[in-house]
């Protein structure tokens, strides 16, 4: 298995301290804020940052987009959608130059919905996106999120209704972005995991989950794998049985670990992930 860690685990801590921290705890890949990445760049240069991860020896494997404050990939239109275009435009282009093949866009909520029937402008807007991705050797992966008010709901909240939009697109430069957190938030399970194809997926952020009611799950309930209740080997395993070779990427939100010093928060992560994946330490 390949395994990565996501920079929005140590959220807190600027990419100069939790690139350096993810390199000691051991990784060897990482998943890329663009919002810390801009931050970074906008002091220093994207050259500094390709120096960077090369003296760490990390490989920058995927990326995620920045977060959208309005009707974005799938729900905005006309003049409103040429805008979010032209920022998706920056995004890829900026991926590519730290030679990032991945990204993940999160769903739109369902709050920014103007028309019952959304689903035939997605795919318009979708399928624009597949072509702009595909200029630039990338694929998207949408993620589908299920929380509540005030983050959530989100028009694309489960996996069935994350396929809706990708099979309708059918260009390989779309698939879907696993979370576990919202799987099982949404009621999903190994065996819907285990009727994929592998190619379908882009990229799966692993985490655990606290113990409660899953209606009142919310992203800070997340922990470090084998801390929670969730069903990792039996994901794990439904995942692997389609074929999916891609990368495996922690990705927590809990505010325990933002308060730790990035190298603890770095080095508790890797511990987790070799356990997850039976290696060892061996990332």
């Amino acid at each position: 298995m390949k395994i990565a860690i996501s920079q929005i685990t140590t959220l807190p801590a600027e990419l100069e301290l939790d690139l350096p921290a993810f390199a000691r705890a051991g990784f060897t890949a990482t998943e890329l804020s663009l919002e810390k990445v801009n931050r970074f760049v906008a002091k220093k240069s994207i050259a500094a940052l390709r120096e960077m991860l090369v003296r760490l020896g990390l490989k920058a494997v995927s990326a995620i987009g920045l977060a959208p404050s309005g009707p974005a990939l799938l729900l905005s239109r006309g003049a409103e959608f040429q805008a979010y275009f032209k920022s998706l435009k920056e995004q890829l282009a900026l991926c590519r130059a730290l030679d990032i093949d991945q990204i993940g866009l999160g769903a739109d909520a369902s709050k920014w919905a103007l028309e019952d029937k959304w689903q035939a402008g997605a795919v318009k807007n979708v399928k624009l996106a597949s072509q702009l991705a595909d200029d630039f050797s990338m694929r998207i992966g949408l993620e589908f999120m299920n929380l509540d008010a005030p983050i959530g709901p989100f028009v694309l909240d489960s996996l069935a209704s994350t396929q809706q939009i990708t099979e309708a697109v059918a260009h390989p430069a779309i698939g879907i972005n696993l979370d576990f957190f919202h799987h099982y938030r949404s009621g999903g399970s190994a065996r819907e995991l285990s009727k994929l194809e592998g190619q379908q997926i882009v990229n799966v952020h692993v985490t655990d989950v606290a113990e409660g009611q899953i209606q009142d799950l919310a992203d800070s309930d997340r922990t470090l794998p084998g801390e929670g209740v969730l069903p990792l080997e039996d994901y794990r395993e439904a995942i692997l049985a389609t074929g999916y070779d891609g990368y495996w990427t922690l990705e927590l939100l809990n505010k325990d670990l933002w308060l730790r010093d990035a190298r603890d928060t770095a080095q508790l992560g890797a511990d987790a992930m070799a356990r997850f994946a039976a290696l060892r330490k061996v990332l």
